[in-house]
């Protein structure tokens, strides 16, 4: 099952005492395994953490009544798969006595690897896939949101997500910090209560790309963050060239220009003329070629070992911009 049918399931009185949540977004597993363990006591809990992980452990876990309460729930957290004899034991004694739970939260997004494992729960699974526009990720956050009694708008959120350079780990802790604040959110209060990584937003040091402005140091002010990751800024400017791409096929298919139509959700005005000038400003002809290299950028820092990545990646942006400034519209 996906996202919402797992949220269906979550609002009913009863819950599987057996469950798989996997893929390749490790914020929404986390967030909906807590969920799912809310569905059960507690008092007889073992989480068994990556390399803690022990069968033995585990399935002594399960086969044994406990003085102290009624079910013996069992969580595993893991970036690797259970080997199949050891994951058939342990669904076999959820199976044959309902008193016992097993959860499996496993961080792997590649389902070919993981199809026994699938297939060994049967329906019992949801599968997470990471959030391919703004409108999704603001979704996500608009949920954790509702979940801490949180007051606050799409435009709100959207803001905190660029902030924190579209990282719902930190967007979501930047909620939890306000949540103790107070719980209506005006939009007005963001600048004031939240602050961008790095003091460089991903939505400033994309804007310096598209007018073809300086961007050498709000770059090493980026790499040099212990978060920082190559790969993540290159998905997250094919997003937002994405983004753009949309803004103006959908002008050029209808003939006007509507922001929530085109990409899925509504930006605060002053960023939502920005996207409109910024998509406007570039032939279409131009968003094949920037993907085009994006995808070979993303490709060589995966592929080429020995790659000075953080120059690599610099230089690459820099052709970008190049790319920008000959072909931009008059």
């Amino acid at each position: 099952m996906y996202k919402k049918e797992l949220q269906n399931l979550l609002n009913l009185t009863t819950f599987p005492n057996l469950f798989l949540l996997f893929g390749n977004d490790s914020y929404q597993i986390e967030v909906f395994t807590k969920e799912v363990l809310a569905k059960f006591s507690d008092e007889n809990l073992l989480s068994l953490y990556f390399d803690e992980y022990d069968f033995n452990v585990a399935k002594s876990h399960l086969s044994e009544s406990s003085l102290f309460a009624n079910t013996n729930l069992l969580h595993v957290k893991s970036d690797k798969k259970i080997p199949a004899k050891e994951l058939k034991i342990l669904i076999e004694l959820c199976k044959k006595s309902k008193d016992n739970i097993f959860i499996f939260e496993l961080h792997e997004g590649d389902t070919k690897l993981l199809f026994d494992t699938q297939k060994a729960f049967e329906q019992n699974f949801a599968r997470f896939f990471a959030p391919s526009t703004l409108g999704e990720a603001v979704n996500l956050l608009s949920y954790h949101a509702s979940k801490l009694g949180l007051s606050i708008s799409d435009e709100a959120l959207y803001q905190i997500y660029s902030l924190q350079n579209e990282s719902l780990y930190l967007a979501s802790s930047e909620l939890n910090k306000i949540a103790n604040l107070t719980k209506n959110v005006d939009n007005s209060m963001i600048s004031k209560l939240v602050f961008s990584l790095n003091g460089v937003s991903f939505e400033t040091f994309f804007n310096k790309i598209i007018s073809v402005q300086n961007i050498k140091d709000d770059f090493f002010s980026y790499s040099n963050d212990s978060n920082f990751s190559e790969i993540m800024l290159v998905n997250s400017l094919y997003k937002a060239f994405l983004r753009l791409f949309k803004i103006q096929t959908y002008v050029k298919i209808y003939g006007k220009f509507d922001i929530k139509e085109a990409i899925g959700y509504t930006p605060p005005p002053n960023i939502a003329n920005t996207l409109k000038n910024q998509a406007l400003s570039m032939p279409i002809e131009l968003y094949k070629d920037i993907f085009i290299k994006l995808n070979l950028i993303e490709y060589d820092l995966k592929t080429k070992k020995d790659l000075e990545k953080e120059s690599f990646l610099l230089s690459c942006l820099l052709s970008i911009q190049n790319l920008i400034s000959k072909n931009r519209k008059a």
